[in-house]
């Protein structure tokens, strides 16, 4: 009721204001007085103001799969009725959702899209596995004000992938700059090995991250891979031809995997690892840290054809013989 009151009292004083441009002798007796009085009691009483986020706009996201994630927020205060308030999430891969203006301007905020009724839970759906999202929520109160939760990000779960990038000696950190003399450290060398490969051979797979899944030395070494580089270690590991090896990072480094290399198509002879079976680095085994391809060093192997802890250390081989290099992609 006061809220239509409100609105008709609107229309009389345009209407008043429209008036005055015309005849200004008009609308200055003690009816008009009377509406300006009653217009500002209104708003002194009902001042229309923005909602506040709950808890001070937090956003939890959970329960993210490959394509769907769980967002959760605390109910916005405001002085309308909080059964009249409205909420819409906001997702988008490239704006960090920090600015009401910049949502509205990219078109993300959809009048279709408010909730009919308060909610603090939703569950977005039709996300691509791998990638990192942005999302904020909108609360809108009756009078049209929107305010802003605090942004959160979050990276759906995505696959890792194993693949061979060609058969070496173990003077890997030479092979990238063959008949260039250049001094690079060897994990660069490996890695840009791996990185040639995958973009030469397999241009179906993620590109963004590439490593080489070798152990250099007891601080660079397959098992803290995860401490040195930003790996998602709940993330399961497939081959290259889709066959499952692991269900995340600790599975593949507890002793066992779920089918050979050979069988899951990941390579079908032996390959260098330089590791023990924990992913540990052999250090004695490294081919003099992979910068020998002589018979004078030994280079710790994996083997093609076992799903047990010789799958990632078997034999060691002198470092002439050619090997796979791994290297792992998401």
């Amino acid at each position: 009721m006061v809220s239509a009151l409100n609105k008709y009292y609107k229309v009389i004083i345009s209407i008043c204001t429209l008036t005055v441009l015309t005849v200004l002798v008009s609308c200055t007796g003690d009816n008009f007085g009377t509406i300006i009085n009653n217009e500002n009691n209104y708003n002194a009483n009902t001042a229309s103001t923005a909602p506040v986020p709950g808890n001070n706009g937090l956003l939890i996201v959970s329960n993210i799969t490959s394509n769907t994630a769980t967002i959760q927020w605390t109910f916005a205060n405001d002085n309308s009725p909080a059964e009249y308030l409205q909420y819409q999430v906001i997702v988008s891969q490239t704006i960090t959702l920090f600015s009401l203006q910049e949502i509205i301007q990219s078109g993300l905020l959809d009048d279709t899209k408010w909730s009919t009724e308060p909610i603090n839970q939703y569950i977005i759906t039709n996300l691509s596995s791998g990638k990192r999202y942005y999302a904020n929520v909108c609360v809108r109160d009756p009078d049209n004000n929107i305010s802003l939760y605090y942004p959160v990000s979050f990276t759906t779960k995505g696959i890792i992938y194993l693949f061979n990038a060609g058969q070496y000696t173990g003077d890997l950190a030479n092979s990238t700059y063959a008949h260039v003399v250049v001094v690079i450290p060897v994990r660069d060398a490996v890695n840009q090995l791996c990185k040639s490969a995958l973009e030469d051979k397999y241009p179906q797979l993620p590109q963004d991250n590439v490593i080489a899944f070798i152990s250099i030395d007891d601080s660079d070494s397959i098992k803290n891979i995860p401490d040195n580089y930003p790996v998602p270690i709940d993330w399961p590991i497939y081959s290259s031809s889709g066959s499952i090896i692991a269900y995340n990072w600790q599975d593949l480094l507890d002793g066992t995997i779920i089918d050979t290399l050979q069988d899951s198509g990941v390579c079908d002879s032996f390959w260098w690892s330089g590791s023990i079976a924990d992913g540990s680095c052999d250090t004695g085994n490294t081919c003099n840290g992979w910068t020998s391809g002589t018979n004078y060093f030994n280079g710790r192997g994996g083997a093609h054809n076992s799903n047990d802890s010789e799958w990632i250390s078997d034999s060691s081989y002198n470092c002439n013989n050619k090997r796979y290099l791994l290297g792992i992609c998401w």
